[in-house]
């Protein structure tokens, strides 16, 4: 290193990584937006079960649907002993 020479910023990234980097996040963002359009698979699927749906519900939303249900039997249940 001569003297005429500043020395690199810390703070500053590296030419080769921000590259990189922003082809990265440009990958993820792409499959994010291709996945919330629902024209793309998270991943790469097994073969080696049953498939499934995508969805699955919670402890709680099983509990809510539960006493939804519930309610409704017994308003149901209400109505006809009043008739």
């Amino acid at each position: 290193m001569t003297g005429n020479e500043d020395p690199p910023a810390r703070d500053a990234p590296a030419p080769a990584d921000h590259g990189a980097a922003d082809s990265h996040a440009e990958q993820v963002l792409s499959q994010a937006l291709r996945l919330m359009a629902g024209g793309g698979t998270a991943g790469v699927r097994r073969s080696d079960g049953p498939e499934r749906s995508g969805r699955q519900l919670t402890t709680g939303q099983l509990l809510l649907l539960a006493a939804i249900v519930g309610l409704l039997v017994g308003l149901v249940a209400g109505f006809l002993s009043l008739m």
